[in-house]
């Protein structure tokens, strides 16, 4: 579920940076109602996926909503401490300070980890195990669903300077 959680973290961050115009910055109000749409398009899909009940949905979303706004504060901290050690900021960092940014990456992908660890059962107690299951499926499958989706309309101009894929292949 950990890995569930994070990739789709990654993956909606992603979206709402990838889904930027080429040679424009959405502003703010934007990102957060492409972020607010994908999110909406990943509860009508897990909500169809898992076939809750009225009253399974009544219990289930709230545990949902918390276990997902930590796991995005748990990412968001992780992909911080990564930036820190990122490309040329590593290189301009003495191995001490090096480190020391390793060290603190590494204690929060635990953290994040942690987190994923602590909902398991919580959903259990809110859900039959089948459900659960079909939880971490219907994840995996809006993941690969919005991962096909970039790979299909890519929005964003390559970094580095390298060719788009598909686009100057002939």
């Amino acid at each position: 579920m950990k890995r569930i959680i994070i990739v789709a973290a990654c993956l909606l961050s992603a979206v709402v940076l990838f889904a930027q115009p080429q040679g424009h910055k959405q502003n703010e109000e934007q990102r957060k109602k492409e972020f607010e749409r994908i999110q909406s398009e990943k509860i009508a899909f897990i909500t169809q996926e898992l076939d809750l009940s009225p009253e399974e949905a009544q219990v289930f979303w709230p545990v949902y909503n918390q276990c997902w706004k930590e796991a995005l504060q748990a990412h968001k901290e992780m992909r911080d401490a990564f930036d820190a050690i990122r490309g040329k900021k590593a290189d301009d960092l003495s191995e001490a300070e090096l480190e020391k940014k390793l060290d603190s990456y590494i204690q929060a992908n635990e953290a994040s980890n942690q987190v994923m660890a602590q909902w398991y059962p919580k959903f259990k107690k809110v859900l039959p195990i089948r459900k659960v299951a079909k939880l971490y499926q219907a994840e995996e499958a809006f993941q690969m669903r919005m991962i096909n989706n970039l790979k299909k309309h890519p929005q964003r101009p390559p970094q580095d300077g390298a060719p788009k894929e598909g686009k100057d292949k002939k």
